[in-house]
């Protein structure tokens, strides 16, 4: 590493980074999986969202080792804050652009190409720092819009309301940028404690490579891992507040009916009630959602009904306190806010049953 970087601040993210790894090594899924699940009311106080980010970042490994890889690649204090500004815009940009629009993608995907994210950069690390840093500058970025799109996902998580949208995301992003300023100084803190016990780490290049290495197969396990196992599996299906019961289903009840005319019924559009209950009892899950439903979050919701190919209806229910109610013959699933993921879950699970 160049000069430019101080020696002590250099070294000491170097020597705190080599236990870091170590870490992440010895249980990457649970360093890569931290979904912030901590409460389901989408009315708490606005300050709480300004915690919640910075509790995502200080428990986001996947953050963190990202960005001591882009600090060795930079090889200057001056370089390395130009490239984590590019990461920052990046996550800044795909977190409040996803929430407002109610974006649903697969947590899982996102935190495996962000477990990537680090294998790239402990390659890069071991590569050497190049004479012209605008690739790695593009890819950063690039890398900074997946961030986004993971923090996006465990925002919406904790459910929101649909009024103050973008205060909420912008405290939420304050936080994470809180925690990412905290958690940096720690590890100089911390990194100047393990440096004067490990005396090898003075040999800079060296030293560079030895962390680079740690940062792929950490990068690389925790891929596998969240890939095969789904980022907690079936525990984590009702992550944003959801919840499952085996209630009799009442927000579509009627009598004997028909086959309803059509799939998705709009917010302004009459459900024909019988219709449901009838397809209700002939294994279908019926989907009712509040009328006042976000139009991102319905647009949502409309276009994954009508890419099922499964027996699902859907249409807006009066007086229904939930923003989502997913019912079966059996069970029933509740919602604050739209999500993909656990009416995936609950879909996929309802047909499994039934084949069996």
């Amino acid at each position: 590493m160049r000069d430019a970087m101080p020696g002590g601040p250099g070294k000491r993210f170097l020597a705190f980074a080599v236990a870091t790894a170590g870490v992440v090594l010895a249980s990457p899924a649970a360093a890569f999986a931290h979904s912030l699940s901590l409460d389901d009311d989408p009315n708490r106080p606005l300050w709480k969202y300004l915690w919640f980010g910075f509790l995502h970042m200080a428990t986001g490994w996947d953050h963190l080792l990202f960005i001591l890889g882009v600090v060795l690649i930079a090889g200057s204090v001056a370089t390395a804050a130009k490239l984590i500004s590019l990461f920052v815009a990046g996550h800044s940009i795909t977190l409040l652009v996803a929430t407002l629009a109610g974006w649903q993608l697969d947590p899982t995907l996102v935190d495996v190409v962000i477990a990537l994210s680090v294998v790239y950069v402990g390659v890069r690390g071991i590569a050497g720092r190049p004479a012209n840093l605008r690739v790695d500058g593009a890819v950063v970025f690039a890398f900074g819009l997946v961030h986004g799109l993971g923090l996006s996902t465990r925002l919406q998580d904790l459910g929101l309301p649909d009024d103050g949208l973008a205060v909420r995301v912008l405290l939420f992003n304050v936080g994470v940028e809180i925690g990412q300023l905290t958690a940096i100084a720690v590890i100089v803190g911390l990194g100047a404690l393990v440096v004067r016990q490990v005396r090898g780490l003075r040999q800079r290049g060296a030293a560079q490579r030895a962390v680079s290495g740690l940062l792929i197969p950490a990068g690389l396990i925790a891929a596998v891992v969240l890939a095969v196992t789904g980022v907690g599996g079936e525990g984590e299906a009702y992550a944003a507040g959801c919840s499952e019961s085996s209630d009799t289903p009442t927000s579509a009840a009627g009598g004997a009916g028909n086959h309803p005319a059509k799939r998705f019924y709009g917010p302004d559009e009459t459900i024909p009630g019988a219709d449901f209950a009838h397809v209700l009892g002939d294994g279908y899950v019926v989907i009712t959602y509040r009328k006042d439903l976000r139009p991102a979050a319905l647009a949502s919701l409309r276009r994954w009904i009508l890419s099922e190919r499964t027996a699902i209806v859907a249409g807006a229910f009066d007086g229904q306190a939930e923003a989502i109610r997913a019912a079966t013959a059996r069970r029933e699933l509740r919602c604050p806010q739209l999500h993909l993921e656990s009416l995936s879950r609950f879909r996929d699970d309802w047909f499994d049953e039934l084949r069996s």
